[in-house]
């Protein structure tokens, strides 16, 4: 036991430091943070006596700290999450949105079930192939000084409905994978589910707006604790009915949205939300899938991921030039919009590594998936800063809509 603590303890630390010299290039070529503990797992299966650490996911303690990791950064969705924005968005914004999910969902979905895997998993992982890294392209078209175009915004406000259906297909997810691996009685999860959207509503009906008239000003302190008791209440109900753990994390942010504008102080909670999930907790379920990711596997997968790659961008392109054409544009800003909307690396990643932890999905198309995310993430924002500063003058088109900061 104590040897695994330690090479728990030494795992974390070499992780945490290579992320932290890798966020120095990641920074200057505006890639996500969480690429960095993702690339430092593949590192370490190159070490010698690997085994050690590829082993150190299925420990107990990395268990934990993975499975907090997913909560955080679904519950830093959650407080962030705006339903209602997407009935403000115009049509166009809203046809490229269903677009962009549609086509590229459909495409791949053909490609997993001719590979053979069951229609209701093709389904879920091919929505989360579709989905957009709005947060990857954000601060590339921001300091180009283009975040106020038209194209910016077809390219950012899909990434509005992209949260959402992550959250949707988190939830599915983990829902799928809690009844098939304890054999769940639906009555009991139907009265497991009744039973947590009640102690919700008692939440954000009841106890929070009681706590905001009575608290006035909080300490951050305060605010972390009330948070942490919130979230690990409702996931322990969700948990313990078959829901899942994800249900429960997004619906607690949702719950605290309220609460923390009455008290004006989202902006702080958020800070130290993103901190835990994006400096200490995510981290370790980025570098844990990293460790899992056989890069063997990876290699062998290549036919499947060439075809989604393929799959990913023609339902991207097919999206931006059916609105494209419609609004007027011209091929290169379509191009520019194509290309945009293909980024991944969003948190669509946890379906799927959900499926995969749970044995739902081979590591074939955990692989590939894994594998499809990286190149783009990689090749795409120094194609889409390559292409704008070429051709800034002759695409973009200022326009004020759902912009993405």
């Amino acid at each position: 036991m104590q040897s695994v603590v330690v090479s728990l303890m030494v795992a974390l630390a070499g992780m945490f430091f290579a992320s932290y010299i890798l966020h120095f290039p990641l920074d200057r070529y505006r890639m996500p943070t969480l690429l960095a503990p993702l690339l430092v797992g593949f590192l370490f299966q190159l070490l010698p006596n690997s085994v050690v650490w590829t082993g150190l996911p299925g420990t107990e303690g990395f268990t934990v700290l993975s499975t907090l990791g997913i909560m955080f950064l679904l519950l830093t969705v959650g407080v962030q999450l705006e339903p209602k924005a997407i009935l403000s968005l115009g049509r166009p914004i809203l046809l490229i949105s269903v677009l962009n999910m549609g086509f590229s969902t459909l495409l791949g979905y053909v490609v997993l079930t001719w590979f053979g895997y069951p229609p209701l998993v093709s389904l879920v992982v091919s929505t989360a192939l579709a989905t957009v890294a709005e947060t990857t392209i954000a601060p590339i078209l921001d300091e180009l000084g283009v975040i106020k175009s038209r194209e910016a915004s077809l390219i950012l406000c899909p990434g509005i409905v992209d949260d959402i259906a992550e959250v949707i297909l988190a939830s599915v997810a983990s829902v799928m994978v809690g009844a098939t691996s304890a054999a769940v009685d639906p009555l009991y999860m139907i009265l497991g589910f009744a039973l947590f959207i009640g102690v919700a509503l008692l939440l954000n009906r009841v106890i929070l707006p009681r706590f905001a008239r009575f608290e006035g000003t909080p300490n951050d302190n305060h605010l972390l604790i009330l948070l942490l008791s919130s979230i690990l209440t409702l996931v322990a109900i969700t948990q313990s009915f078959g829901l899942g753990i994800l249900l429960g994390s997004i619906v607690a942010g949702l719950s605290f949205q309220r609460f923390l504008r009455d008290l004006d102080a989202d902006k702080r909670v958020l800070t130290i939300l993103r901190a835990l999930s994006y400096g200490f907790l995510g981290p370790v379920f980025f570098f844990g899938i990293g460790l899992d990711t056989g890069l063997g596997s990876m290699a062998a997968s290549l036919p499947l991921t060439l075809l989604l790659l393929v799959a990913n961008f023609i339902g991207k392109f097919l999206s931006a030039y059916a609105v494209g054409r419609l609004m007027g544009m011209s091929m290169k800003s379509i191009l520019v919009v194509g290309l945009g909307l293909s980024a991944k690396f969003s948190m669509g990643i946890i379906p799927v590594q959900i499926f995969f932890s749970a044995g739902v999905i081979d590591e074939f198309v955990f692989s590939s998936f894994i594998a499809v995310s990286t190149i783009t993430t990689v090749i795409i924002p120094f194609s889409l800063a390559y292409i704008i500063n070429r051709w800034r003058g002759e695409i973009f088109t200022p326009q004020e809509g759902c912009i993405v900061t």
